[in-house]
């Protein structure tokens, strides 16, 4: 939206064609309306459903509510006019702060929060963009309910120095793991087309407090696409690497292995099968050399009576031909199926 003053239009309020006039502060505005330049994203669709749906829930609020988040907006500031902060009304609060948690996929927020809410910025090591790579690496953590907000644009000009505009949701919410946010399949499936090497992408990041809705300061970055980088991914088996041609025994699987130490975060639940006390994975990819050995995580179960029951698990990991299997061998506690293995173990 551009925003100009206006000296012709003193003291009136309206909109005439694609141009609306407004007092603001004793200062008379004119908007111009912006109109889309390019077909939207499935995520910009449902962001302005999503607006149109909260600003009507706002008559459905109670007085007291309303007053609530007038009060609220009365300590936060908007986006500045002219290097002024422009004044939130509540409604316009209740609605920025329901679309952020709607973006997260967090219900409606009725009442307003206590306080307005510090949250973090961003902090991080490196930004790695090729065609078959987009990752955010050395991230510091923030627990839940921070969830981490990642915009991006398709590969510009290397000439273009202000490509802001072009960014576009890539991730409306997500939790780094271990200090890493690979959104390249979340990229490729925003974006549609990989990044061409030489040119640039801009990157918005921001932590969101899924609670209340407060944004963090937003930090931005450009980065230059390689043909290939030296970047290690962590290393992870999950139920996306499933063999489609092989018969897997667990429902779901999710397992992280460390970088440069032996050691695994197990997270599966095994089904067993026949007459055998284990469960088998095969992957569709070989494992790097330096996470193939056997790990020990632990188990548990319900009996026939509904309680817990403890075991314990090696977890022998091989590649093969075409793949790479993991056997969860049962070999403490008595045996139910299905079980869940999970915990830390090391490899050796």
């Amino acid at each position: 939206m551009i925003a100009l003053p206006s000296i012709a239009f003193g003291g009136f309020s309206g909109s005439a064609k694609g141009v609306t006039a407004r007092q603001v502060g004793g200062r008379s505005i004119l908007s111009v309306k912006c109109w889309p330049t390019g077909a939207a994203t499935g995520a910009q669709l449902i962001r302005r459903a999503s607006l149109k749906k909260i600003s009507k829930s706002w008559k459905e609020l109670t007085s007291d509510q309303m007053r609530d988040w007038d009060r609220l907006a009365e300590t936060a500031t908007g986006q500045s006019v002219f290097g002024q902060a422009a004044q939130l009304s509540g409604m316009n609060l209740y609605v920025r702060l329901n679309a952020n948690r709607a973006m997260a996929g967090e219900p409606l927020m009725t009442n307003a929060p206590l306080h307005t809410v510090a949250v973090p910025n961003v902090e991080y090591e490196q930004v790695v963009v090729t065609p078959e790579l987009m990752v955010i690496g050395g991230i510091k953590h923030q627990p839940d309910p921070f969830k981490l907000v990642v915009k991006m644009s398709s590969s510009q000009s290397a000439g273009i120095s202000n490509g802001w505009s072009k960014t576009v949701i890539i991730t409306p919410g997500m939790e780094d793991d271990w200090g890493e946010a690979d959104v390249t399949r979340l990229y490729l499936k925003t974006i549609g087309v990989e990044p061409v090497p030489g040119e640039k992408v801009f990157v918005q990041a921001y932590w969101l407090d899924t609670s209340t809705g407060f944004a963090g300061i937003e930090a931005r970055d450009t980065v230059v696409v390689t043909g290939e980088s030296p970047y290690q991914r962590r290393v992870k088996a999950t139920m996306d690497n499933l063999d489609p041609n092989e018969e897997s025994h667990v429902s779901s699987l999710d397992v992280d292995f460390s970088t440069g130490v032996p050691v695994a975060e197990f997270n599966a639940m095994c089904l067993g099968h026949s007459n055998v006390a284990s469960s088998e994975v095969y992957l569709d990819r070989q494992l790097p050399a330096d996470v193939i050995g056997t790990g020990i995580c632990l188990g548990r179960g319900n009996g026939a009576d509904g309680k817990i029951i403890p075991q314990s698990y090696l977890v022998y990991i091989r590649n093969y031909s075409s793949g790479a299997e993991m056997t969860f061998a049962h070999r403490g506690g008595y045996y139910v199926k299905p079980t869940e293995c999970f915990g830390s173990g090391i490899i050796y």
